[in-house]
């Protein structure tokens, strides 16, 4: 028994190390915001929301109908709190309603049309029409939320009204079961108008790409990373790497060497992963989003972009490399190795998790400062930005990305430089002279 104990003993210093223990309370930590901020996110999503109610009407019999289904809905007194009505006299147009939801900040609009009261109480009942204006927003799998909410409420107010007529007149004819109109959905995108499209199909279309590139990054980041490290703990183990130091090639070759070969496995990984996910997403959504186009609605990708997504993946798998190899300087052997990915799958995971479910609109400046200094963020949103036209984040992301490149294969030179990845981190003369300090201390 005593030899199983102290075998377990070896065992579990090897593997529980300070940086292991780090990273797993990081990843329970990290996901605990997650969650916390998913929470916040559903409840942002199912809470009342300001919306634009223009009343071309000569009665206020919507706007009524609306006010009571919203109080009812969220409470009393919520209507005149979260809802702006504009009263016009002669209908109005997108340029109207998107102008004033600009200067409102508003992304939903309910026009009532001329007629709305007069026609639903006729005999036999004509349909009121309403029109719902929207203004898509680029953002997580909730960016489509408002949409549903403002669509809801005129669901709701259309059963309501029909019940009040159908109690009425016997003789109203068969629109009296669904009073209201709501056929004319416009939704504005850069800069344009889309008709009979709402913020939750465009969402559910873009579904899969919002989902595909920030797990295939992931992927790629901690399969490369896993090669690099394991390969330099195998190196260690086998005495290799001190052969390969003391031959006459510089230092400046060995690391480029290994980062380049590493950088284009790394490309072609992530080019059969993305394919492939691809195919399979587009395969889970395919019946959710039929009846979007995305080229009807500008959201697609030219030649040109493609290429800028391709530099942006091919900056982010040159800076994991780098990072890694500069974790593997200090990996003991391959089975150390194993637990410094760690780190790296934390600095994925963070900004895989809020993209995918927030968005960076959604998100407040110094969420956006945090996420932005991470460098696999870029990548992961390059695609939506190119798509919405952001420009200014995808070039930011970019020069960001370069110097912290720069920054990670310089200090990994310097350490292929130095004696470190032979004697250690232990023996170098910072580490020796601390240790001096805190023994002096102790003594």
């Amino acid at each position: 028994m005593s030899d199983l104990v102290n075998v377990m003993k070896k065992e579990l210093r090897e593997l529980l190390t300070p940086s292991s223990i780090i990273s797993v309370v990081v990843v329970v930590l990290m996901f605990a915001m997650m969650g916390s901020a998913m929470s916040g996110e559903m409840e942002k999503a199912t809470s009342p929301s300001h919306m634009l109610v223009v009343n071309c009407d000569s009665d206020t019999y919507g706007v009524e109908c609306i006010s009571a289904v919203y109080d009812s809905l969220y409470g009393t007194g919520m209507f005149a709190e979260y809802v702006t009505v504009d009263n016009s006299a002669v209908p109005v147009d997108s340029a109207y309603v998107e102008q004033r939801l600009n200067e409102l900040g508003y992304t939903d609009a309910v026009v009532i049309a001329q007629g709305f009261h007069s026609n639903i109480t006729s005999t036999p009942v004509v349909k009121g029409q309403v029109h719902l204006y929207f203004q898509y927003q680029s953002g997580g799998i909730f960016s489509g939320a408002s949409s549903s909410i403002a669509a809801t409420i005129m669901e709701v107010v259309n059963s309501e009204i029909a019940k009040t007529l159908v109690t009425g007149e016997p003789d109203l004819g068969p629109n009296a079961a669904s009073p209201v109109d709501m056929g004319s959905t416009h939704t504005y995108v850069n800069g344009r108008v889309v008709d009979n499209v709402t913020p939750m199909m465009i969402s559910s279309a873009l579904m899969s790409q919002s989902m595909v590139v920030p797990i295939v990054i992931m992927v790629i980041i901690m399969m490369v990373g896993s090669i690099v490290i394991s390969s330099m703990g195998n190196e260690k183990e086998n005495k290799t790497l001190e052969t390969l130091l003391t031959m006459p090639v510089k230092r400046m070759t060995i690391v480029t060497g290994k980062l380049l070969s590493a950088a284009i496995a790394g490309i072609v990984f992530g080019a059969a992963y993305m394919v492939g996910m691809m195919f399979y997403m587009n395969g889970m959504n395919s019946t959710i989003a039929a009846g979007v186009d995305l080229s009807d609605i500008g959201l697609t990708l030219g030649p040109m972009d493609w290429l800028a997504v391709m530099v942006m993946m091919f900056l982010a798998i040159l800076t994991a490399l780098g990072m890694c190899m500069i974790l593997g300087a200090f990996t003991k052997n391959y089975k150390a190795a194993q637990t410094m990915t760690l780190p790296l799958a934390v600095l994925a995971m963070i900004p895989m998790f809020v993209l995918m479910f927030m968005g960076w609109e959604s998100l407040p400046m110094f969420g956006k400062v945090l996420l932005f200094i991470i460098p696999f963020t870029h990548p992961m949103m390059v695609m939506n930005n190119l798509m919405f036209g952001n420009y200014a984040l995808v070039l930011g992301g970019a020069v960001y990305l370069l110097a912290f490149t720069a920054v990670m294969i310089y200090a990994t030179i310097r350490i292929y430089k130095s004696d470190i990845l032979i004697t250690g981190i232990g023996q170098t003369k910072f580490v020796v002279t601390l240790k001096k300090m805190v023994t002096k201390k102790a003594q």
